[in-house]
């Protein structure tokens, strides 16, 4: 499990790095903008120094797949009482 400081610390190529902000520039312009800007907030108010544990990260990996495979419903889905 790794600390906000060992991420930190990770060297990534100038390469990486115009990638992720390029993903970052088009998401931040899409229509989704605004949740990702307070998601982004939320993980960097953490004060614990571990962000995530194992277990959230595999959470994560799995609600990533189930978008993936279209597996979730649209907020107004849910609002109508629909569930997957």
């Amino acid at each position: 499990m790794k600390t906000a400081r060992e991420i930190e610390k990770v060297s990534l190529n100038e390469g990486v790095i115009e990638e992720m902000v390029a993903k970052v520039r088009a998401i931040a312009k899409g229509p989704h903008g605004e949740l990702f800007f307070k998601m982004v907030d939320t993980f960097l108010e953490q004060t614990e120094p571990e962000i995530f544990t194992e277990e959230d990260l595999a959470d994560i990996e799995e609600g990533l797949e189930d978008i993936r495979q279209g597996r979730f419903l649209t907020l107004e889905e849910y609002r109508q009482g629909k569930r997957l």
